[in-house]
């Protein structure tokens, strides 16, 4: 499927319908558009970005597609009234849901009591849904709530059968494309109260049909925790340079069973990722520092000529570039 250039957004489910598309060249400016999803994201991969969701909001109801180039390390929370999945739609390599691999027949599930933690690979098309947890109830039959409860408990995959998930996915598929070909649909109350119906019946038969729960294993489990915590350590020492001693030290853990975690998980080591963790700590600071150079110093980078060459090598564009056109926005 070819990536057009739109923007996910937020599950803010109130009244109304409306429908739009946003493409994006920046994966903060992309993450702070999530607004009710409570997201922060992290580029691991080098190369610019570029990214779109468009979605659609109908009575409560919030339909999404999101495209991103590069791969991400997501965090966010949704509202306890909010049930929301997702299902990828074009995934050329795999990724990380909170400690499972998931692929084009994982469904993902976006809620629960402690947030949701996603590695997405490079060129991810991920569709989603948000609906309001009392408005799905009702078409789950008797067993609903028990049933909900167990599976939106906490954020996991559900491994499903191809022929449960690929209604879901054409009707994902088939609204947006003529939404974007008739976008005076959205004038027809008829219309969209009849693609509002069919969406709460798909999503409740997937919902109550049978899965496979897809948690990490408790090896695994204490694997993606680690990478975790491996991130809140560096976010908490922003103001003195992490090395990869110090993060062996924290977790308690051999440089080897650490440099395991990250190749397995992430896909890359903990040099790397220490090293990419400081960049996204220049980038996120360049929107409100004096200069580059005081945003450079700050996260520990002192030969300015190697840091301008790893900056444009991770996000695409010289790190002066950044500074200019963050500056022009505010």
């Amino acid at each position: 499927m070819q990536p057009q250039e739109y923007h996910k957004a937020a599950p803010a489910l109130r009244p109304g319908t409306s429908f739009r598309n946003q493409s994006s060249g920046d994966f903060e400016q992309q993450a702070s558009l999530l607004s009710g999803w409570n997201q922060d994201y992290v580029q691991l991969s080098s190369g610019a970005f570029k990214g779109y969701v468009t979605e659609l909001h109908v009575q409560g109801m919030h339909l999404f597609h999101e495209f991103t180039s590069q791969s991400l390390f997501q965090h966010g929370q949704l509202p306890e009234s909010v049930i929301a999945i997702g299902v990828p739609l074009a995934l050329q390599n795999a990724g990380i849901f909170c400690g499972a691999p998931c692929s084009t027949q994982s469904l993902h599930v976006f809620s629960g009591r402690n947030g949701f933690e996603f590695y997405s690979p490079t060129g991810l098309l991920m569709a989603g849904i948000a609906l309001e947890r009392q408005e799905l109830l009702a078409y789950m039959g008797e067993a609903g709530e028990q049933q909900l409860s167990r599976v939106c408990r906490d954020s996991h995959l559900l491994r499903m059968p191809e022929s449960q998930l690929t209604p879901l996915c054409e009707l994902m598929t088939g609204a947006f494309d003529m939404l974007r070909s008739n976008p005076a649909l959205i004038h027809q109350p008829v219309a969209m109260q009849s693609l509002k119906h069919h969406v709460l019946q798909q999503v409740a038969a997937v919902l109550a049909g049978e899965a496979s729960d897809e948690h990490a294993t408790s090896a695994a489990s204490k694997c993606w925790n680690m990478l975790g915590e491996s991130r809140q350590f560096v976010q908490q020492h922003y103001d003195s340079p992490i090395s990869v001693a110090d993060l062996c030290q924290h977790l308690d853990i051999s440089r080897r069973s650490l440099q395991y975690s990250f190749q397995h998980y992430l896909h890359t080591n903990p040099v790397a990722y220490l090293r990419a963790e400081r960049l996204n700590g220049v980038r996120r600071m360049l929107k409100t520092a004096n200069s580059v150079t005081e945003a450079a110093a700050h996260w520990g980078f002192w030969h300015f000529g190697h840091f301008s060459q790893e900056y444009k090598k991770m996000f695409g564009e010289l790190p002066s570039t950044t500074f200019k056109r963050l500056r022009s926005l505010n």
